[in-house]
Protein backbone atom coordinates (compact mmCIF):
# COMPACT_ATOMS: atom_id res chain seq x y z
CA UNK A 1 0.00 0.00 0.00
CA UNK A 2 1.52 3.03 -0.90
CA UNK A 3 1.51 6.34 0.78
CA UNK A 4 -0.80 8.46 -1.46
CA UNK A 5 -3.31 5.91 -0.88
CA UNK A 6 -2.61 5.90 2.92
CA UNK A 7 -3.02 9.68 2.59
CA UNK A 8 -6.05 9.22 0.79
CA UNK A 9 -7.79 7.02 3.13
CA UNK A 10 -6.91 8.83 6.21
CA UNK A 11 -8.24 11.81 4.21
CA UNK A 12 -11.63 9.87 3.62
CA UNK A 13 -12.26 9.20 6.83
CA UNK A 14 -11.18 12.43 8.21
CA UNK A 15 -13.69 13.92 5.40
CA UNK A 16 -16.38 11.14 6.48
CA UNK A 17 -16.00 11.55 10.48
CA UNK A 18 -16.50 15.73 9.90
CA UNK A 19 -19.51 15.27 7.80
CA UNK A 20 -21.27 12.71 10.53
CA UNK A 21 -19.98 15.48 13.46
CA UNK A 22 -21.13 18.38 11.56
CA UNK A 23 -24.82 16.74 10.75
CA UNK A 24 -25.37 15.58 14.14
CA UNK A 25 -25.03 19.06 15.36
CA UNK A 26 -26.95 20.36 12.75
CA UNK A 27 -29.39 18.13 13.54
CA UNK A 28 -29.57 19.06 16.88
CA UNK A 29 -29.23 22.78 16.39
CA UNK A 30 -32.47 22.57 13.72
CA UNK A 31 -33.93 20.18 16.07
CA UNK A 32 -33.51 22.60 19.14
CA UNK A 33 -34.93 25.61 17.27
CA UNK A 34 -37.76 24.11 15.66
CA UNK A 35 -38.99 22.69 19.34
CA UNK A 36 -38.81 26.59 20.62
CA UNK A 37 -40.17 28.12 17.63
CA UNK A 38 -43.58 25.67 18.02
CA UNK A 39 -43.45 26.68 21.99
CA UNK A 40 -43.27 30.06 21.22
CA UNK A 41 -46.47 29.76 18.97
CA UNK A 42 -48.03 27.78 21.66
CA UNK A 43 -47.40 30.15 24.11
CA UNK A 44 -48.54 32.84 21.63
CA UNK A 45 -51.81 30.71 21.45
CA UNK A 46 -52.18 30.56 25.35
CA UNK A 47 -51.93 34.43 25.35
CA UNK A 48 -54.17 34.17 22.86
CA UNK A 49 -57.35 32.30 25.24
CA UNK A 50 -56.21 34.45 27.88
CA UNK A 51 -57.19 37.57 26.35
CA UNK A 52 -60.57 35.71 25.13
CA UNK A 53 -60.92 35.31 28.64
CA UNK A 54 -60.45 38.74 29.67
CA UNK A 55 -62.65 39.80 27.16
CA UNK A 56 -65.52 37.76 28.14
CA UNK A 57 -65.13 38.81 32.18
CA UNK A 58 -64.77 42.63 31.20
CA UNK A 59 -67.32 43.03 28.50
CA UNK A 60 -69.33 40.00 27.39
CA UNK A 61 -70.56 38.82 31.26
CA UNK A 62 -71.90 42.34 32.31
CA UNK A 63 -73.78 42.25 29.86
CA UNK A 64 -75.66 39.22 29.93
CA UNK A 65 -75.90 38.15 33.72
CA UNK A 66 -79.05 39.71 33.90
CA UNK A 67 -80.59 36.56 31.64
CA UNK A 68 -78.28 34.13 34.01
CA UNK A 69 -81.22 33.98 36.74
CA UNK A 70 -83.52 32.53 34.13
CA UNK A 71 -81.30 30.68 31.49
CA UNK A 72 -77.82 29.05 31.78
CA UNK A 73 -75.33 30.84 29.01
CA UNK A 74 -71.94 29.16 28.60
CA UNK A 75 -70.64 32.33 26.67
CA UNK A 76 -70.46 33.91 29.76
CA UNK A 77 -67.71 31.88 31.28
CA UNK A 78 -64.46 32.44 30.09
CA UNK A 79 -63.04 29.09 29.87
CA UNK A 80 -66.01 28.33 26.78
CA UNK A 81 -64.99 31.28 25.19
CA UNK A 82 -61.42 30.60 25.39
CA UNK A 83 -61.91 26.94 24.27
CA UNK A 84 -64.58 27.87 21.74
CA UNK A 85 -62.26 30.70 20.19
CA UNK A 86 -59.51 28.00 19.50
CA UNK A 87 -61.67 25.40 18.19
CA UNK A 88 -62.80 27.22 15.57
CA UNK A 89 -58.97 28.52 14.90
CA UNK A 90 -57.76 24.84 14.82
CA UNK A 91 -59.63 24.28 11.90
CA UNK A 92 -57.28 26.23 9.92
CA UNK A 93 -54.55 24.67 12.21
CA UNK A 94 -55.34 21.64 13.04
CA UNK A 95 -51.66 20.63 14.33
CA UNK A 96 -52.70 23.22 17.85
CA UNK A 97 -54.95 22.21 20.36
CA UNK A 98 -56.17 23.57 23.37
CA UNK A 99 -58.18 22.16 26.37
CA UNK A 100 -58.95 23.55 29.74
CA UNK A 101 -58.32 20.38 31.37
CA UNK A 102 -59.13 19.81 35.41
CA UNK A 103 -59.94 16.52 37.86
CA UNK A 104 -63.41 17.93 38.63
CA UNK A 105 -64.64 20.21 35.77
CA UNK A 106 -68.17 21.42 35.16
CA UNK A 107 -68.32 20.73 31.90
CA UNK A 108 -67.35 17.35 31.02
CA UNK A 109 -65.73 17.88 27.84
CA UNK A 110 -63.05 19.50 30.05
CA UNK A 111 -62.30 16.71 32.03
CA UNK A 112 -58.23 15.52 31.99
CA UNK A 113 -56.75 12.11 30.24
CA UNK A 114 -55.04 10.10 32.07
CA UNK A 115 -51.20 12.27 31.13
CA UNK A 116 -53.39 15.56 31.72
CA UNK A 117 -53.78 14.18 35.41
CA UNK A 118 -50.53 13.88 35.67
CA UNK A 119 -49.84 17.07 34.63
CA UNK A 120 -52.47 19.27 36.83
CA UNK A 121 -51.11 16.89 39.99
CA UNK A 122 -47.77 18.09 38.89
CA UNK A 123 -48.80 21.73 39.31
CA UNK A 124 -50.53 21.26 42.42
CA UNK A 125 -47.21 19.43 44.07
CA UNK A 126 -45.16 22.29 42.87
CA UNK A 127 -47.21 25.43 43.41
CA UNK A 128 -44.27 27.63 42.33
CA UNK A 129 -44.25 26.10 38.42
CA UNK A 130 -45.40 28.78 36.15
CA UNK A 131 -45.24 26.16 32.66
CA UNK A 132 -44.65 22.82 32.23
CA UNK A 133 -43.86 21.28 28.39
CA UNK A 134 -42.67 18.42 26.90
CA UNK A 135 -43.09 15.59 24.48
CA UNK A 136 -45.72 12.41 24.25
CA UNK A 137 -46.01 9.32 22.18
CA UNK A 138 -49.59 9.61 20.37
CA UNK A 139 -51.01 7.31 17.46
CA UNK A 140 -49.77 10.00 14.87
CA UNK A 141 -46.17 10.20 16.20
CA UNK A 142 -45.17 12.43 19.09
CA UNK A 143 -46.65 15.96 20.58
CA UNK A 144 -45.56 18.35 21.77
CA UNK A 145 -47.54 19.84 24.88
CA UNK A 146 -46.95 22.94 27.09
CA UNK A 147 -49.36 23.90 30.16
CA UNK A 148 -50.25 26.23 32.28
CA UNK A 149 -51.83 26.27 36.01
CA UNK A 150 -55.36 26.69 36.27
CA UNK A 151 -55.83 29.59 39.20
CA UNK A 152 -58.73 30.85 40.53
CA UNK A 153 -57.97 34.03 41.64
CA UNK A 154 -60.39 36.47 41.29
CA UNK A 155 -63.46 36.25 43.55
CA UNK A 156 -66.13 36.06 40.75
CA UNK A 157 -65.07 32.53 39.68
CA UNK A 158 -65.78 31.31 43.12
CA UNK A 159 -69.58 31.19 42.11
CA UNK A 160 -69.10 28.54 40.09
CA UNK A 161 -66.16 26.83 41.35
CA UNK A 162 -66.96 26.20 45.05
CA UNK A 163 -69.99 23.85 45.71
CA UNK A 164 -72.97 23.41 43.76
CA UNK A 165 -75.00 24.69 45.95
CA UNK A 166 -73.41 28.31 45.72
CA UNK A 167 -73.41 28.00 41.92
CA UNK A 168 -75.94 29.48 39.63
CA UNK A 169 -78.82 27.65 39.70
CA UNK A 170 -79.52 27.42 36.02
CA UNK A 171 -75.88 25.95 35.63
CA UNK A 172 -76.41 23.25 37.88
CA UNK A 173 -79.22 22.65 36.04
CA UNK A 174 -77.39 22.21 32.68
CA UNK A 175 -74.36 20.01 34.29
Amino acid sequence: MGLRLKFNLVLLLVFLVGIGVAGGISHELLYRNARAQVLAEARLLMEAALAVRGYTVNQVRPHLLDKLDTEFLPQTVPAYAATETLATLRKKYPEYDYKEATLNPTNPRDRAADWEADLVNAFRNGAEAKEISGERETPTGPALYIAHPIRIESPACLACHTTSDMAPPTMVKTY
